[in-house]
């Protein structure tokens, strides 16, 4: 049967190798959301500036463009067409961003992630029973069935193997 002090650091080790699961699920996600939105962004800014210089311009504005890049046809019509690409493009990024619901579970993460420091750093000052240790263990695992379990990460352990 396992001693308390075994169960103790058992419980740290998967409370270690979480964090590391969760670590490692962060460093994936936080940079595919920033670049889905910082596309969304870019790409919203530069087709409402395509599309207002000939609003605000008129036939002056798209005729003066269409001289200065030689075009045959008006200007207008390439600009439009270039503001529906840039739009689409915001759209299909910010609505990626959206269907896969990467920001909440990136939250939730973050939030567990946080809660298990707490908890490790309970269990090691011998602060909080191991059954009460588990049982909040448990729960927080609940938070986030969106990070994978992973079966070989020891790398963070500078002792392991």
């Amino acid at each position: 049967m396992a001693t308390p002090q075994d169960s103790t650091e058992i419980l740290l080790e998967k409370i270690q190798d979480k964090r590391y699961e969760i670590d490692t699920f962060l460093a994936t996600k936080e940079p595919r959301n920033r670049r889905l939105t910082n596309i969304a962004i870019i790409c919203g800014a530069i087709a409402s500036v395509l599309t207002a210089g000939p609003a605000l311009g008129g036939n002056t504005f798209t005729a003066l463009i269409s001289n200065a890049l030689g075009l045959s046809s008006p200007a207008w019509q390439l600009l439009c067409l270039a503001a529906t690409i840039f739009s689409v493009t915001a759209t299909i990024a910010i609505n990626m961003s959206k269907s896969s619901d990467i920001r909440s579970k990136i939250d939730s993460a973050r939030g567990c992630e946080a809660k298990l420091e707490g908890l490790q750093t309970l269990l090691e000052l011998k602060q909080i029973e191991i059954a009460q240790a588990a049982s909040l263990y448990s729960n927080y695992l609940t938070e986030i069935p969106h990070v994978p379990a992973t079966t070989t990460h020891k790398k963070h352990s500078p002792d392991a193997a």
